[in-house]
């Protein structure tokens, strides 16, 4: 990274920090739900088998503890769920009028301002840019339906909702997760859980007949590979956005994607390897076309 882009990152970083909290504060009443609902979850016997186990746990104690306006800067979820985009990102971003156009953040839970682009996050960008490898090859009109196994704090299914989908949106996570995804969803803008379903029941999952993607970042890739052959059993899907490191917890990525693309012969995979982020890679697939006769 450039030593100015250091400077600047680290000057925002500082600012930030030293105004604190800056969020749009949330009505008590959407507040109040969130903490119900993890409250209504009970408090499981967290086994900690699994780094989402331990993660599960900390975001549950943040959320009945501490300061939720401020929770993109919790622990849990910088080290889960925030990644801070390099200049090569937001250059790509950019070359998409459609994904320039619907990075712009909204202040929920006071993100750090992006330092190419201050009315947007580093986040955002990079979500934004792991959607470009898909729209590389296929149009943004072609999804009829969205299942997003892992939704973070559900900045992706945002970025779908400024983009302008107001199609049918599932979000599958563990239920602290998805609790705060609702939340989160509904403070940016109530209209963007409206056709979004948050789910931990792999059956909900399944069925439907419309032309649908799948998005995978980083989630599919952690889980054990139980929960993976669970989900993927009879779940139907043309298109695909899947993002893996090489190796979780002593499981190999690398053979088990290779492996994913034999199950699926009717899409055209493409896999890239991150040069930005070593170890990393995108996998995208995307309906193959009928072979003329």
């Amino acid at each position: 990274m450039r030593l100015i882009d250091r400077i600047k990152r680290q000057y925002l970083l500082f600012k930030h920090t030293l105004n604190g909290v800056e969020g749009v504060p949330v009505a008590d009443l959407k507040l109040q739900r969130l903490k119900r609902k993890i409250e209504d979850i009970g408090a499981p016997l967290f086994p900690e088998t699994t780094s989402w186990e331990t993660n599960r746990k900390e975001l549950r104690d943040n959320i009945l503890k501490m300061d939720v306006s401020n929770f993109l800067n919790w622990n849990v979820v910088k080290r889960t769920m925030v990644f801070d985009a390099p200049t090569v990102e937001y250059i790509k971003v950019s070359e998409n009028n459609l994904l320039l156009e619907s990075i712009q953040e909204s202040s929920i839970g006071n993100p750090v301002p992006y330092f190419l682009n201050i009315e947007t996050s580093g986040n955002l960008v990079h979500h934004a840019y792991s959607l470009s490898m898909l729209l590389d090859k296929a149009s943004f009109n072609s999804f009829e339906r969205v299942i997003e196994l892992g939704g973070g704090y559900g900045s992706m299914c945002r970025l779908f909702r400024n983009m302008g989908y107001s199609k049918v949106y599932t979000i599958f996570d563990l239920p602290e997760f998805s609790a705060l995804q609702e939340y989160y969803l509904n403070s940016v803008n109530d209209g963007f859980t409206e056709n979004t379903m948050f789910t931990g029941d792999v059956a909900a999952l399944k069925g439907g007949t419309k032309p649908t993607l799948m998005v995978a970042t980083w989630s599919l890739s952690e889980m054990p590979l139980v929960l993976r052959e669970e989900i993927l059993e009879g779940l139907v899907f043309e298109y695909c956005l899947i993002a893996f490191q090489s190796e979780f917890e002593g499981i190999n990525n690398l053979e088990y994607f290779a492996e994913f693309e034999v199950n699926y012969p009717s899409l055209e995979f493409r896999v890239m390897q991150i040069e930005h982020l070593a170890g990393h890679y995108y996998l995208t697939g995307v309906k193959k076309k009928p072979v003329a006769q």
